[in-house]
């Protein structure tokens, strides 16, 4: 009995043990099945965020690409067409490279987006819509007249006349000085006649060369002139309180709009000494006193949008589009003219008082609400390519 007996408790002990061996088995599967399992959702998990972080950085290098066209055309506008150069620059989350290019007649502007180690491109095919005149300090529709008969006339730029320039000068005090290209579609006459030496023309000096030695140009194409959206101007002004609706008189006023331009319905008349920044815009424009424009904003012109600019006092420009819908002329003698930027009119320049001094340097200016002569952009995006 008692033989029978512990047989039977060492066969349970062994069950026991036995059992006690399965658990731990089938505890050690399951965590090993776990630690796997863990393993393979954290290489998962990886792999998904290394997936969203690509993702994330293509659509923020094709932001890049695509913020580096913006600036592109921005530099356009306000550099104009020509002045196009490749550049780079970085932001926040990347950075771009722009280039210019090209190819098959086809004008391209490709930037390059970098976010991270991603990088995306978009190029752009432009065409040019610029305004000829804006490559000229003094463009006139029909003819250019400067006579510095006792004054001196200083000019750094290029000036072309749609019909005749005519440069004349004193021969004892006084000078015209030309750096820059001088041409016509009519022609250019230096002095009293055309192309022939004589004491009038002993004194203008083109490119440093005098009595019809220097090179002019003649029988050139004509320029063509900008327009502008003055509805946009008029509403800006009507926005800053620097509307108004009837001609008007400034007398030893400073001008300084929030928008950055002033516009009068009217003629506007300069008594005294006045400044403006930014810019005016009027029917007619009329310099008693003194007027002295300062840049400022995006809108830095002097406009007269259906009749002349007529200066009988001083004009100062620190930078800006002088523009006539008619002519631009000195009526008095001692005028004074210091333009810092371009001066263009449809029809007549027109700087023939003997006493008009004049000091012309040419600045590229491309105001905002500037368009070509049919009213479109300066440039025109034929397509893109993303």
């Amino acid at each position: 009995m008692s033989f029978m007996l512990n047989l039977k408790m060492r066969i349970l002990k062994k069950i026991k043990k036995d059992q006690k061996g399965v658990v731990l088995a089938i505890v050690l599967g399951v965590v090993a099945l776990m630690t796997m399992s863990t393993l393979s959702l954290s290489v998962m998990i990886q792999q998904d965020i290394r997936l969203i972080q690509s993702v994330k950085e293509k659509e923020q290098a094709r932001y890049m690409a695509e913020a580096g066209i913006n600036h592109a055309f921005a530099r356009i506008k306000d550099q104009g067409y020509q002045a196009r150069s490749n550049f780079s620059d970085a932001l926040d989350t990347g950075s771009y490279n722009v280039t210019f290019s090209t190819v098959g007649g086809r004008n391209l502007v490709t930037s390059v987006g970098t976010s991270g180690s991603v990088s995306d491109t978009v190029s752009v095919e432009i065409s040019d819509n610029t305004p000829s005149a804006l490559d000229y300090f003094s463009g006139a529709g029909n003819d250019i007249m400067i006579n510095s008969l006792v004054a001196n006339a200083r000019i750094n730029g290029n000036i072309h006349a749609n019909h005749d320039v005519n440069l004349k000068a004193g021969f004892l005090v006084s000078w015209l000085r030309v750096n820059g290209t001088v041409s016509a579609t009519n022609v250019v006459k230096e002095g009293t006649r055309y192309n022939q030496s004589d004491m009038w023309d002993s004194h203008v000096v083109i490119n440093g060369q005098a009595n019809d030695s220097a090179t002019v140009y003649e029988n050139m194409p004509r320029i063509v002139f900008p327009t502008f959206d003055f509805d946009a101007y008029k509403q800006a002004a009507i926005d800053s309180g620097s509307y108004y609706s009837s001609s008007t008189s400034f007398s030893g006023q400073t001008l300084n709009p929030s928008d950055g331009i002033v516009y009068v319905d009217g003629t506007a008349t300069f008594t005294r000494s006045c400044s403006v920044y930014g810019g005016i815009v009027a029917d007619k424009i009329v310099v008693a006193g003194t007027l002295s424009q300062y840049k400022s904003g995006t809108r830095n012109v002097i406009i007269s949008r259906v009749g002349d600019i007529q200066v009988a006092g001083r004009l100062y420009t620190q930078e800006a589009l002088v523009f006539a819908s008619q002519d631009i002329v000195s009526i008095q003698v001692l005028s004074d003219l210091e333009i810092n930027g371009l001066m263009l009119a449809r029809r007549n320049i027109d700087m023939w008082n003997v006493l008009t001094n004049i000091s012309y340097d040419y600045v590229r200016v491309t105001p905002g609400d500037m368009t070509d002569e049919a009213g479109a952009k300066p440039f025109r995006v034929i397509s893109w390519n993303r």
